[in-house]
Order: structure tokens, then C-alpha cells, then sequence
């Protein structure tokens, strides 16, 4: 007998990614939302009472529910602290060079104590389509126990196909979702920036292989610019 052989991608509920849209295997929409997110603890009590009550009057106001992911991300540094060591080596003023070595030091002890780490929000924003079945009731019932017990692997990958026109039209209802969402958050004064495909699938790729995403956030380049 054959042995069955199973990827661990079929356990993912993805099917494609496409106009920084994810269109789930069950035929569901789901668009990112990133949000830039602010300190509560420099604000004052009533801001921050401003701030809740806004976002209670948001989640109200809305008829479908959201879903919050915070990331938090592992950032490398390393390529700063060799742009500093270059920097340093070739300064000519002998007390900037102390100054720089003192600073160089500072910064990678720091880094070897604390990994240093970065957070970012996301608003994760649904549409599920209302699927009409044919099926008579008691064929409806048999089809519902069957998917609630069925552990099988073949389950978890099954399938169900969007054509261009049940797309374009999710699609639609997806962005009148955004719309209320983007200007709820504004609202806020928070600012948000939908994920284009690339960074859709950059994102999901750091989420399932967690330690190759290490986010170099400052480079010599980026240095020379500040």
C-alpha cells in the first residue's frame, strides 16, 4: 500500500492571496489592516478615556466583527552596530572617537542584555460570503456532523473555488467594510495602511517561519540618511 503523503501546507486555511486580498479555502475574504499604534502611557487619563470610549463606539457601530493580531518582531541591529565601528575607526578627532567607542559599547551591551523588540498591529477585517446549497435539510445535517468529526487529513484541505464573478463581488463588500473601518480608525486619529499582496505574503511567511524573520530596521544606508 502507497504511503499517503501529507504537506504541512494543507493545514494552512489559505487558498491564494491576491489584490492584498486573502481568500481562505472555505471561499471567506479577509483583508490586513495595519495600524500605527500610539503610547497610552504619555497620554493623559481622559485621552486615554477618549481613546476607549472611541474605539467601543467603533466596534459597536460595526455589524461583523474584527479580529486584533499583535506581532511581536525580533529586530536586528547588527548592521547598524558595523556601520558604527566603520564610522568610528576612521574618525580623525581623537575625543568624537572615544565618544563614538563609548556610545558603540553602550549600545552592544544593551543588545546583548535585551533583545531588542518591535510591535505591530493589525486589524484583520472579514467577509464571508453566503454560500445557497442545494441540499435538502436532513443531507444538510449529515454534511454538518461530517465536517464537525471528520478528522481526517483530507479535511483540512479541502477546497471551495471562487470564480472571478463571486470574487469581484465579495470583493466589493470587503471594501465597504474598509471603508467603515479606516474611518472609525481615523476617527481615532490613528494611521492605518491596508497590506498589498507582496506584503501579505511577506507577513504570513514571517508568521510560519518565525526565525528567519528577524527585521534588520536599521541599516549603514539608512544611517547615512538620519
Amino acid at each position: 500500500m502507497a504511503k499517503e503523503t501529507f504537506s504541512s501546507q494543507n493545514l494552512i486555511p489559505i487558498q491564494e492571496i491576491k489584490k492584498g486580498i486573502i481568500i481562505l479555502k472555505n471561499g471567506s475574504l479577509r483583508s490586513v489592516l495595519e495600524v500605527k499604534g500610539i503610547n497610552l502611557d504619555l497620554k493623559s487619563s481622559e485621552e486615554v478615556t477618549a481613546y476607549l470610549n472611541g474605539w467601543q463606539q467603533l466596534l459597536n457601530h460595526l455589524e461583523f466583527s474584527l479580529e486584533v493580531v499583535i506581532r511581536s518582531l525580533r529586530i536586528n541591529i547588527n548592521p547598524y552596530l558595523d556601520y558604527l565601528e566603520k564610522q568610528t575607526s576612521k574618525e580623525q578627532n581623537e575625543l568624537l572617537k572615544i565618544q563614538g567607542e563609548d556610545y558603540l559599547n553602550f549600545v552592544s551591551e544593551l543588545v546583548a542584555q535585551n533583545a531588542i523588540m518591535k510591535k505591530q498591529f493589525f486589524v484583520v477585517i472579514p467577509y464571508d460570503p453566503v454560500i445557497i446549497k442545494t441540499t435538502n435539510f436532513l443531507e444538510e445535517i449529515k454534511n454538518t456532523l461530517k465536517g464537525v468529526i471528520n478528522l481526517k487529513r483530507e479535511s483540512f484541505s479541502n477546497i471551495t473555488p471562487l470564480n472571478e464573478e463571486e470574487f469581484e463581488r465579495s470583493h466589493q463588500q470587503l471594501m465597504i467594510r474598509q471603508t467603515d473601518v479606516v474611518a472609525g480608525l481615523s476617527r481615532l486619529g490613528l494611521n492605518t495602511n491596508f497590506l498589498t499582496t507582496r506584503e501579505l505574503i511577506e507577513l504570513f511567511f514571517g508568521f510560519y517561519n518565525p526565525s528567519s524573520a528577524e527585521k534588520e530596521i536599521i541599516s549603514a544606508e539608512e544611517s547615512e540618511n538620519k
